[in-house]
C-alpha cells in the first residue's frame, strides 16, 4: 500500500488504484498526507483548499469531504485512521508516514546524508537516486491555492537540495559525466544558484572539459553581477587553478562538498575602481614578512566606500587566510542598537563551531575562548561600521597569524593612541577614477558624444562611489535623454538646497534626483523601507509593508537594487545604507499620512508574529499556541515544511524580530511587543543567545501589563523563568516562576497556574531536589485530573516518573510511566509514546531487566523515527546502545551509539553528545577496540571540561573508568 502526493493524489493497494473522489477531496487528503500523523487544524485545511474569497461558507463542504474520505479509506482497509483530535478543532490521518511517497523521499534523503557523512558515497548515491525516482509530477497537484503554493515551493526546495546532494556524491565517486547530465536541467531552471554553478564547474573540470569550465565561470560571473550587483562565490577547483598558475596538474583534486572554514565576508563587487594606494598601504602594513601590525583601522565619511575597500582588499588577499574569515556589522549607525562585544564574540564563536550549550558566558570568558581558537589559525576578521574603540577592542584577536580590518565613520583615536593601531582615511575618489566608474555604467559611446556633461556629472557626485553608482544607473535607465540635460537637472537641484556643495549635500541631492524618477509604486516601497525596524528584509516582509504578494515585492526590490537605492545582503535579502534609510524615512514622513505609515508597520508586525508563530508550531508542536494572534489581513505569513526550514527562517530573521519587538514596545504596539519574544525564544535557546532573551522578555512583560493581558503577563514571566533555568540560574528561575505562579492564582487562571507549577518542579529536579519536584508534580497531576486535561496529566505523570526514578523508587515510577503511556496511546501522540518507552527502557536498564528494557527501547526508536523527533531519537539510541552492550551485542551497540553521536552533532547538543560518546566508548572497549575507545573518551572528557556541569560528574567518572579499562595489557 502506498500513497502518492508527488503528483495527483493517489492510493495504490496491491497495484490497484483506489478511487479517492473529486479533485478538492483529493486535495484535502493530500494535505493530511503531507502532515501524516500530525493534527491539522480545520482553519488550515480550509485555507489550503479555498482561496480567501471562498472560505466563509466552506466548512460544511469540508465536513462532507471528511465523511467521503473516511469511506474511501475504509474501502482500502484503513478504517478509523482519519481522526478528529479532541478539543483542538483538528483532524489527524493516523497512518505510518512511510506509506506516503514524499515522506519516503525525505527518509531516503536522510539516509543518503548519513551515508555521506560516513564517507559511504556509493550508498549515498543509491539512497538519493531512489529518492529522486519517487517524484512523478508536480507535488500536491490537486491543491490550487496560494497556501498550497507555499507548500509546493517548500517541497520543490527539498527536491533541489537533494539533487545537489546527489551531485556532490557523484562527484566524490568520480561520476562526472553522470553528474553533468543531472545538473544541466537544474542549471537552466536556477541560473543564479551559486551551489549548482560550483557543482557544474567541478563536474566539467573533472570530466576533462576545463576550457568549458573556465568559459562557463566567466559567463556566470557576468550574469550574476548584472542581476544581483554582487560577486559570486564560485571558483575553479584547486587542481585547475594550480594548472593555470604553474602549468602542471596539482597533486590532489579538491573534493566538492567537504567541510569548509567560515567564509562570512560580504560579496565583492565586480567593478571596483581606484584607491590602489590605500590597498597597497594595507598590504604593506600587514604583510607577513615585514608586518608592522596585524590590525588596520579604516575611517571616512558615509558613502565613501570604506566597507567596499576593506572587502575588496580581503578578496585580493584570500590566499593569505586559508582558515577563512569572520565578518561583523557592528551597527554603529544602523536602525538597531550597536552590537554588544559579548554578543559579537558569541557570533564569532558560533561561526567557529562552538555549540550553543558550550558557549562561554561573560565577555572575558568568550574573549579567552576566541583567542584560544584563533591561536594557530590564519584568518581575516572584518569589523564593519564600528562605533568606538571600546566596541572594537575585545574583538581583535591576539593571534599573530590573523589580520583585523576595522571600518568606522570616526577616526578611532583610542585604538591609535592606546593600542598603536595605524589608521588610514578613505577620501572621495579623484575625478579620473570617478569618470572611470561612471563610464562603466553608461557606456563609452554615449560618454564620448558628450564628454563635458559626463565630467560635470562626475564632479557633482563629489567623488562618492555610492553617488556615482546611483547617477550612472539613473542615466543608463534613460538612454534617449541628453547627458547635458541630465547634468543640468542635477545641478539645479543641488543649488536649490541652499548653495551647499559639500559631500553630504551632494549625496542627499543625488538620492532625491534618483528617487523622483521612480515609478510611484516603487517609490512607495522605498519610503516604507525607511520605516521598518530591522537591519535587513526579504521579499515577504516587503510584501507585508506594501500589502501585496512576495513576487511583486521582489520585482520592486530588484528595481531598487538596480538603481543602487538598496543593496543585496544575500541572494534574496536586502539592506539599506543607513543614509538611504534616513532619506527614505524623511520622504515617508513628508509624503505619507500617519495612518498610511502606521498601517504598513502594523502589517509588517502582523506578518512577523504570524510567521514566527507558524515556525514555532513546526519547531515545538506540543507547545501551547501564541495567544491573541492578529488576523492575517493584507499579509501572507510564511509557512514551513520542516523543522530545519523553520529554524533557518528564525535565524535569518532573528535580528529583525528582536528589533521589531523593541520598536513595537516603544510605539504603542504592546500586543506585538509581548507576542514577538514568544516566537523568538526557541531560536534564542537553540542557538545559545539566552542572554539576549532576558531584556526582550522584561520589555515584553511591561508591554503585557500595559496591554492588560493577564495570559500574557503570566506567560511572559513563565518564559523568563524558563530562560533562567536554561542558564542554570536556579535562584532567579525559582523567584520568577513563583511570581508567575502567584499572578496566575490572583487572576484565577488554573491552567497557567498548573503550567508554572510544572516548570517550577522542573527547576527543582534540575537543581537536584527530586523529592520537592515530585511533590510539586503531584500537585500538577491532581490539577490536570480535576480539569480533565489529559495531555497535562500525561506530561505530569511522565515527569513524576522521572522524579521517582531519580529517587530510586522504581515501582512507583513504572506505575506513572505506564499511566502516561496509556493516555498518550489513546491520544495518538507518537512523540509522547516514544518518550515514555525511552524512559521505561532507561528504568529497566537501571534495574537490570535487560530484555524488557530492550523491548521498550526498540519501541521508542520506532516512535521517534515516525515522529521525526531527532532529540528523542538520540536519547533512545544512547539507552538502547547501553542495553545491547549489557546483552553482549557489541556490533549493535556500536552502531546505535555511532548514530546517536552523529545526531547529537546535528543537534549541536553537547550534553547529549557526551552521553552518546560515553555509550560509544563503553561499547568499543567491550568489543576490544581500545584505541578508538580511548580517543572517544578523550573527546567526551574535553567537552565535559568545557561544560563544567556538576550534574554530569557521574558521566565523567564513567568515562575515566572506561579509559582505565581500555588500557591493553601485555602478553
Amino acid at each position: 500500500m502506498n500513497f502518492v502526493i508527488l503528483g495527483p493524489t493517489a492510493l495504490r493497494v496491491d497495484g490497484q488504484s483506489i478511487p479517492l473522489g473529486a479533485a478538492k477531496q483529493r486535495g484535502m487528503l493530500a494535505l493530511l498526507l503531507y502532515h501524516a500523523g500530525e493534527p491539522v487544524r480545520v482553519d488550515t485545511i480550509v485555507e489550503h483548499l479555498w482561496n480567501r474569497q471562498d472560505r466563509a461558507a466552506r466548512r460544511a463542504s469540508l465536513y462532507s469531504m471528511i465523511s467521503r474520505t473516511r469511506a474511501a479509506l475504509g474501502r482500502a482497509g484503513l478504517g478509523e485512521t482519519l481522526l478528529r483530535t479532541p478539543g483542538t478543532g483538528a483532524y489527524r490521518l493516523d497512518i505510518d508516514p512511510g506509506l506516503v511517497d514524499f515522506h519516503r523521499f525525505q527518509l531516503l534523503v536522510v539516509q543518503g546524508r548519513d551515508a555521506a557523512q560516513r564517507h559511504r558515497y556509493d550508498a549515498a548515491v543509491e539512497a538519493l537516486g531512489n529518492a529522486m525516482r519517487l517524484w512523478r509530477d508536480e507535488p500536491l497537484a490537486d491543491l490550487r491555492t496560494v497556501r498550497a503554493d507555499d507548500l509546493r515551493r517548500h517541497m520543490n526546495t527539498a527536491l533541489l537540495d537533494a539533487q545537489k546532494l546527489l551531485a556532490v556524491n557523484r562527484l566524490r565517486l568520480g561520476q562526472h559525466h553522470r553528474a553533468l547530465a543531472e545538473i544541466e536541467p537544474l542549471m537552466r531552471a536556477n541560473d543564479l544558484d551559486e551551489t549548482l554553478a560550483q557543482l557544474w564547474v567541478t563536474a566539467l573540470s573533472g570530466a576533462g572539459r576545463e576550457q568549458e569550465a573556465r568559459s562557463f565561470l566567466r559567463n556566470f560571473r557576468r550574469h550574476f553581477r548584472q542581476h544581483l550587483r554582487a560577486e559570486p562565490a564560485v571558483e575553479l577547483p584547486r587542481s585547475v587553478r594550480a594548472k593555470d598558475r604553474v602549468g602542471a596538474p596539482a597533486a590532489q583534486v579538491e573534493e566538492s562538498g567537504c567541510t569548509a572554514p567560515p567564509q562570512e565576508l560580504p560579496k565583492d563587487i565586480g567593478d571596483f575602481v581606484g584607491h590602489e594606494q590605500l590597498l597597497a598601504e594595507i598590504g604593506t602594513l600587514t604583510a607577513p614578512e615585514s608586518a608592522t601590525t596585524n590590525v588596520v583601522a579604516i575611517s571616512g565619511m558615509p558613502g565613501v566606500g570604506k566597507t567596499t575597500l576593506a572587502v575588496h582588499w580581503a578578496y585580493r588577499q584570500r590566499h593569505r587566510f586559508p582558515d577563512g574569515n569572520l565578518y561583523l556589522n557592528a551597527h554603529a549607525y544602523g536602525p538597531t542598537a550597536a552590537v554588544d562585544p559579548e554578543d559579537a564574540l558569541g557570533r564569532f564563536l558560533s561561526a567557529l563551531d562552538v555549540p550553543p550549550d558550550r558557549m562561554p558566558t561573560g565577555l572575558e570568558q568568550r574573549r579567552s575562548r576566541y583567542n584560544q581558537l584563533l591561536a594557530d589559525r590564519r584568518m581575516l576578521i572584518l569589523l564593519d561600521d564600528v562605533r568606538d574603540a571600546n566596541q572594537a577592542r575585545p574583538l581583535i584577536p591576539t593571534a599573530a597569524g590573523c589580520v583585523t580590518l576595522i571600518t568606522s565613520r570616526t577616526r578611532l583615536r583610542g585604538l591609535s593612541v592606546r593600542d598603536g593601531i595605524p589608521s588610514i582615511t578613505v577620501q572621495p575618489l579623484p575625478e579620473t577614477d570617478g569618470l572611470t566608474l561612471l563610464l562603466r555604467t553608461i557606456g563609452d559611446a554615449r560618454a564620448r558624444a558628450e564628454p563635458d556633461a559626463v565630467g560635470a556629472l562626475a564632479r557633482l557626485s563629489a567623488g562618492l562611489p555610492l553617488a556615482l553608482r546611483i547617477i550612472g544607473e539613473h542615466i543608463a535607465e534613460r538612454p534617449r535623454a541628453a547627458l547635458v540635460d541630465l547634468a543640468g537637472e542635477l545641478t539645479s537641484q543641488l543649488f536649490s538646497t541652499g548653495g551647499e556643495d559639500d559631500e553630504a549635500a551632494s549625496l542627499q541631492t543625488v538620492f532625491a534626483w534618483s528617487y523622483r524618477a521612480l515609478a510611484p509604486d516603487i517609490a512607495r516601497l522605498f519610503r516604507l523601507l525607511g520605516l521598518q525596524p530591522g537591519p535587513t528584509l526579504g521579499p515577504e516582509s516587503a510584501a507585508a509593508l506594501l500589502g501585496t504578494d512576495a513576487v511583486h515585492a521582489e520585482q520592486q526590490l530588484n528595481s531598487l537594487a538596480r538603481m543602487y537605492l538598496i543593496n543585496h545582503d544575500t541572494a534574496r535579502r536586502y539592506r539599506l545604507h543607513d543614509l538611504l534609510r534616513r532619506f527614505a524615512a524623511d520622504r515617508a514622513a513628508e509624503e505619507d499620512s500617519e495612518d498610511t505609515r502606521t498601517a504598513a508597520l502594523r502589517r509588517l508586525l502582523d506578518w512577523s508574529v504570524l510567521s514566527g508563530a507558524n515556525a514555532l508550531t513546526m519547531l515545538v508542536p506540543d507547545r501551547e499556541a501564541v495567544p491573541d494572534l492578529p488576523a492575517p489581513v493584507g499579509v501572507t505569513p510564511r509557512t514551513f515544511a520542516t523543522d530545519g526550514e523553520a529554524m533557518a527562517w528564525c535565524e535569518s530573521e532573528r535580528e529583525n524580530l528582536s528589533a521589531a519587538s523593541l520598536w513595537a514596545a516603544r510605539h504603542g504596539f504592546d500586543r506585538h511587543a509581548w507576542q514577538l519574544p514568544q516566537v523568538l525564544l526557541e531560536t534564542l535557546q537553540r542557538r545559545g543567545h539566552l542572554e539576549e532573551a532576558l531584556p526582550l522578555l522584561e520589555t515584553a512583560y511591561a508591554a503585557a501589563e500595559r496591554d492588560g493581558s493577564k495570559i500574557a503577563q503570566v506567560g511572559t514571566l513563565n518564559n523568563l523563568g524558563v530562560m533562567y533555568l536554561a542558564l542554570h540560574d536556579y535562584p532567579n528561575a525559582v523567584a520568577t516562576l513563583d511570581k508567575a505562579l502567584q499572578l496566575a492564582r490572583r487572576f484565577g487562571d488554573v491552567e497557567k497556574e498548573t503550567m508554572c507549577l510544572h516548570n517550577l518542579a522542573s527547576v527543582h529536579l534540575s537543581s537536584g531536589d527530586a523529592a520537592l519536584a515530585a511533590r510539586l508534580h503531584g500537585s500538577v497531576l491532581a490539577a490536570c485530573r480535576a480539569a480533565g486535561n489529559a495531555m497535562g496529566e500525561a506530561s505530569a505523570r511522565h515527569k513524576l516518573g522521572d522524579d521517582l526514578r531519580h529517587m530510586g523508587q522504581y515501582s512507583d515510577a513504572t506505575t506513572h510511566y505506564t499511566a502516561a503511556l496509556d493516555i498518550r496511546e489513546r491520544m495518538g501522540s507518537l512523540r509522547g509514546q516514544g518518550t515514555v518507552h525511552a524512559a521505561l527502557a532507561a528504568l529497566h536498564l537501571e534495574t537490570g531487566e535487560l530484555v524488557r528494557a530492550l523491548a521498550h527501547g526498540e519501541r521508542a526508536l520506532d516512535f521517534h523515527s515516525q515522529a521525526r523527533d531527532d532529540p528523542g531519537l538520540c536519547d533512545a539510541l544512547i539507552t538502547v546502545a547501553d542495553i545491547r552492550r549489557r546483552l553482549g551485542s557489541m556490533d549493535g551497540a556500536i552502531h546505535d551509539a555511532d548514530r546517536a553521536t552523529s545526531l547529537s552533532a546535528d543537534l549541536a547538543d553537547s550534553r547529549r553528545r557526551c552521553h552518546a560518546l560515553t555509550a560509544l566508548a563503553d561499547a568499543l572497549a567491550a568489543a576490544g577496540d581500545h584505541t578508538r575507545a580511548r580517543a572517544t573518551c578523550a573527546e567526551a572528557l574535553t567537552i565535559l571540561n568545557e561544560i563544567n556541569d556538576p550534574r554530569l560528574r557521574p558521566v565523567g567518572d564513567r568515562l575515566r573508568a572506561i579509559c582505565r579499562a581500555a588500557v591493553p595489557t601485555g602478553p
